[in-house]
């Protein structure tokens, strides 16, 4: 299937029947409080997790749960599970009911995640893609409460989810608006990228490391790949970032707390189960840069980022990512997001894009959807509803 077009805002599609093959049992959808889950439900969300599509590993439920725990703050947020015939999880998305999409008021179910994590599909069984919207949609038809609408958001158009979610949108006449679309850089295997952009970086990033090492010594990269490395890396990070402008600013805000929990979480349990990745940059004996990505079935993910501002000069950040980037590459990984701010601009680094949208379509009964959509049109939500 190829990715959705990134030039189209609205899909609206001519309704066709439903592909349900004759006598098969619909799946049941359950909606759950986060941090009341019992260890029945807790195990089929790490059994799902083991056998998941690999598109999201933000979703898994070892990265989810402590996110839950930390960030999720709204009352109204559910755990939705979609559940086979023997109640066995073929997917599971994190839900809130809003009053707004945007600035906007229209109230919608909408999916959640928190700021550290940078991918909205949800977690699926490869080939449930369908199932789990049909059943999910379905069931917010039938029960929409005060909500107008379903709003999915950060979801990549290369994704199999996704495509279900256009798919199946154009087999029920279901208008699927498209409210933000944007890109970031990633390495797509084997693309090669412009060889005079590579070159001009690696000139100025060779400069800058030789002037690095000649003011503070030999500049050698520290991959901390020992199952007891995870604390003494986990207290340098938060020290280098308490002690520049994202720790500072995080105290200002008041989040540090939550989003420092999560964090600490997620290192010690994904350095465990071999999936996060931690290394440093050090010049002579000091640390000027470190970092965190995640790698799963082949597929890689930039996490979290310091630096030592007082070698702001010799950009430390980018000198490190110049070597994960070269280890990404000699692992052969078929993907790289770097889950870098929408739009940040082009990085020879990373040289091709991956695309983003932002979704959402109405539910209900056919009065309230055409209600949904006349004011998503209206209003222009789609193209500046979500700016202000």
């Amino acid at each position: 299937m190829k990715p959705l077009d990134e030039s189209t805002l609205t899909i609206t599609p001519r309704p066709r029947p439903s592909a349900r093959p004759r006598g098969a049992e619909p799946a049941r959808v359950a909606f759950h409080r986060p941090g009341q889950l019992k260890l029945p439900a807790r195990r089929r969300w790490a059994e799902l997790a083991t056998c998941a599509a690999g598109g999201n590993v933000f979703a898994a439920d070892w990265f989810m749960e402590p996110a839950l725990h930390h960030c999720g703050r709204e009352r109204s947020l559910r755990l939705v599970v979609v559940e086979d015939a023997a109640r066995g999880w073929l997917g599971a998305m994190p839900l809130t009911l809003d009053p707004m999409i945007g600035r906007w008021p229209l109230p919608s179910r909408q999916s959640w995640h928190s700021a550290n994590q940078f991918i909205g599909t949800p977690l699926v069984r490869p080939g449930a893609e369908k199932v789990f919207w049909e059943a999910l949609l379905a069931h917010l038809d039938r029960h929409p409460f005060l909500a107008l609408g379903f709003y999915a958001a950060t979801l990549p158009l290369d994704d199999p989810a996704t495509l279900a979610l256009a798919s199946l949108c154009a087999e029920q006449g279901r208008t699927l608006h498209r409210c933000r679309s944007f890109t970031r850089p990633a390495r797509l295997a084997e693309s090669p990228g412009d060889p005079r952009a590579a070159k001009k970086l690696e000139k100025r990033l060779d400069g800058l490391e030789r002037r690095l090492t000649e003011n503070h010594g030999a500049v050698r990269l520290v991959v901390h790949d020992q199952p007891e490395a995870s604390e003494p890396w986990l207290a340098a990070f938060l020290a280098l970032e308490r002690a520049g402008w994202k720790g500072r600013a995080s105290s200002a805000l008041g989040c540090h707390a939550a989003t420092a929990g999560l964090f600490r979480e997620v290192i010690r349990e994904g350095h465990r189960r071999g999936v996060v990745r931690l290394a440093s940059l050090t010049a002579g004996e000091t640390i000027v840069a470190m970092t965190s990505w995640l790698v799963q079935r082949g597929r890689g993910y930039g996490f979290k980022m310091t630096f030592d501002e007082r070698f702001r000069s010799f950009a430390p950040g980018r000198l490190l990512m110049r070597r994960v980037a070269g280890i990404a590459a000699a692992e052969g990984l078929m993907l790289f997001d770097t889950c870098a701010v929408p739009d940040a601009p082009d990085d020879p680094l990373w040289p091709d894009r991956r695309a983003f949208g932002d979704f959402a379509m109405a539910i209900g009964g056919p009065a309230r959807r055409a209600l949904f959509d006349r004011l998503m049109h209206a209003q222009n939500v789609c193209q500046r509803g979500l700016k202000g």
